[in-house]
């Protein structure tokens, strides 16, 4: 995904007001999406330690390995590249990163200062000074809200993602027969996702079969050697990242005929569901969306889980659809729809992604009634 550079430049500068306006000298980025979604440096596996350093004003400054200051997704940012050498250090954390910033930029720094508390370390605050409450101030809610409206670009890009995922719950239709297995399936839908996106792709995944349809999520929930057998149920939840940004299907499928009693159940989410979309528009609570969901679902079932949640950079992101959820849906969101219901033997679920526009929505994915 190609971004421009002014579209880096706008976001910096939206978190330069927010540090003026909170009367912070610079912030220190240390989640690593963040740093991509303000400066387009991917870090994925084996890429070193990253930090992004962005002043109340000037320009901000990316500092990142020897290897990786010339990588192409980097090329559009706005400000200074600061590559340092892995052989400074033996030490991997962003601790390491920041040292090498600090020594070359310490003038630059100052407190008090916009910090990432969940995941800056105690000796990457010791090496920026902080010693009391009043050093620093959290700054991912900002960072956060921002990565909660996407822009045209993101919203292009998250379109053709989950056009890759409707392909792998196509494949999982196609393949599922009794006698393959959970991974044998989930390996199916990989390889046809990778093969559109013509790049290897990351992709989390719950593919379950029969009795193990009741788990939810890992460590517990993920593929196996288990085998399908004809009147077994599979849930198919798919999120294939591909250029940094996921989407997030589930569909319920069925080996061999249906039964009617697990299909009725199926229509009551499908009822469920379409009745949540209705309401999908800017201004509706995020938490009356997950009361009305709960209210049906647990005449049905068992609904343990939440209603949805945002996509983005993130497989799990703002806004939370929760009971105690505080947000409200806003133009530009992209979120999921989630309902599920268990039981003691078997359980459910399906899953949409939409954008919310001006006056509604859009759905992002193939509706999981096909």
């Amino acid at each position: 995904m190609k971004f421009k550079a002014s579209t880096f430049e706008e976001r910096i500068l939206s978190v330069q007001y927010q540090l003026r306006t909170q009367e912070l000298k610079g912030a220190v980025i240390s989640n690593a999406e963040n740093i991509f979604y303000l400066s387009g440096h991917l870090i994925g596996e084996g890429s070193g330690p990253s930090i992004l350093y962005i002043p109340a004003e000037g320009k901000a400054i990316l500092t990142v390995s020897e290897s990786e200051a010339s990588l192409p997704g980097i090329e559009h940012f706005p400000g200074i590249i600061f590559p340092y050498k892995a052989k400074d250090s033996e030490d991997n954390s962003s601790a390491l990163a920041l040292s090498c910033f600090k020594n070359e930029y310490a003038e630059f720094v100052s407190l008090p200062l916009g910090i990432e508390a969940g995941t800056i370390s105690f000796r990457s605050a010791e090496i920026l000074g902080i010693t009391t409450d009043r050093d620093w101030f959290e700054i991912d809610p900002t960072v956060s809200h921002m990565r909660m409206i996407k822009d045209a670009d993101e919203i292009e890009h998250m379109r053709s993602v989950v056009k890759i995922s409707d392909l792998g719950q196509q494949k999982a239709r196609e393949v599922l027969e009794e006698g393959i297995s959970e991974i044998e399936l989930q390996a199916a839908c990989r390889h046809v996702m990778e093969i559109e996106a013509g790049i290897p792709i990351e992709m989390k995944a719950d593919v379950l079969f029969g009795s193990r349809t009741v788990l939810i999520g890992g460590p517990a929930g993920v593929a196996g050697r288990y085998r399908a057998v004809e009147g077994n149920l599979a849930i198919v939840d798919l999120l294939p990242r591909v250029e940094g940004y996921y989407a997030d299907t589930t569909r319920t499928l069925w080996c061999g005929p249906k039964p009617l009693k697990k299909e009725k159940i199926m229509n009551d989410l499908f009822s469920v569901k379409a009745e949540l979309e209705k309401m999908l528009k800017p201004g509706v609570e995020a938490a009356v969306l997950d009361g009305i969901a709960r209210s049906k679902l647990s005449k049905v079932g068992s609904f343990p889980h939440h209603t949805g949640h945002g996509i983005g950079i993130s497989s799990f992101e703002a806004p939370f659809i929760t009971p105690d959820s505080h947000y409200v849906l806003e133009e530009g969101m992209t979120i999921t729809l989630e309902p599920g219901v268990y039981f003691e033997e078997w359980g459910a679920r399906i899953e949409d992604d939409y954008l919310i526009t001006k006056h509604g929505f859009e759905r992002l994915s193939e509706s999981s009634e096909v």
